[in-house]
């Protein structure tokens, strides 16, 4: 077997800034020690999150017949240690650090490599048998930034390809960075920092976590109305998404802050705004914990997010 310098191949990564990493440094500084108070979250547990691979994964053709690949994985947001290996479409899930060996069908053939998404990867090896090939693939078309708190980062599905940035963006047929952190708020610096990045298509969502620790009205109403300025300047289609129902919250405590959200935007009339109740139901069967999505969920979700913004794309 013939092991590939992954540190040496940025070409195959996609949705990061380096290999493995996902944020920025201009993100990293903002979800640092100062985000702290704002965000009421213990250092340890945000440092997970950011540092996680959410939606980190690489992209390459190959004629290989045989592939190993292994990963150290650290510390966890949720212990769930799954990759996905999509081959021409077919995914297999891996449980864990491996070594993982997968036999491949023979010819030339895509594969994509979905890194765990909820944890810290320290190390990724990644090896095909002698005398194979890796080259990059050429990137789709458009490319969508994914910016919103934890259910946009994943929280809690059971593997990668399960997570609604994932599965939208298949269903857009599009690239995806997503900088999704839980227990995020509504931050437009967050928000002005995703942009950063470059892409096409601007997908934001926050507000349940301001929800949960109670941010003061007029503090959320003015973070609300400076990030909707940041979208409707965008160079590209974006959309802010009203937070989806939670079991664990009155509803009319969420109405509120929902309402701020929707009043705001009348004047921002570039950003189309979705509304999750529309399409999401405050059903317990779609729930892992009452305000997170299960798999059933997040499919639920990701379909009624590309209903709304593929023909926005036409």
């Amino acid at each position: 077997m013939q092991k590939i310098d992954l540190d040496r191949r940025i070409e195959l990564f996609r949705g990061c800034v380096t290999p493995r990493v996902r944020m920025s440094d201009t993100l990293i500084d903002l979800y640092g020690e100062d985000a702290l108070v704002d965000l009421c979250s213990e250092s340890e547990a945000l440092k997970i999150r950011v540092r996680a691979a959410t939606g980190v994964r690489i992209a390459m053709a190959t004629d290989a017949v045989e592939i190993e690949y292994e990963i150290v994985c650290g510390a966890a947001a949720r212990k769930i240690f799954t990759s996905d290996i999509d081959v021409n479409g077919v995914v297999t899930t891996l449980d864990g650090n491996g070594p993982h060996r997968l036999s491949l069908p023979r010819g030339n053939k895509n594969i994509v490599i979905h890194l765990p998404h909820l944890v810290v990867n320290e190390k990724i090896s990644l090896s095909i048998n002698d005398g194979a090939k890796i080259e990059a693939v050429p990137c789709k078309a458009k490319k969508l930034l994914i910016c919103g708190d934890s259910i946009f980062q994943g929280m809690t599905c059971s593997h990668p390809t399960a997570a609604v940035g994932v599965l939208l963006a298949d269903k857009l047929d599009v690239e995806f960075h997503n900088t999704s952190v839980g227990g995020g708020t509504m931050r437009p610096e967050v928000v002005e920092a995703t942009i950063a990045l470059g892409g096409d298509i601007l997908l934001t969502g926050f507000g349940a976590n301001d929800v949960f620790r109670g941010t003061a009205p007029d503090i959320f109403r003015k973070r609300t109305r400076k990030t909707l300025e940041l979208l409707n300047d965008f160079n590209g289609k974006s959309f802010l998404v009203v937070p989806i129902p939670c079991l664990k919250v009155e509803p009319e405590r969420r109405e509120f802050y929902c309402d701020i959200i929707r009043e705001e935007h009348k004047d921002f009339p570039c950003v189309k705004l979705i509304n999750g109740a529309d399409f999401y139901p405050a059903d317990e069967e779609l729930f892992a914990d009452g305000t997170h999505p299960n798999d059933r969920g997040m499919k639920i979700y990701a379909d009624g997010l590309a209903a709304i913004i593929a023909p926005e794309l036409c």
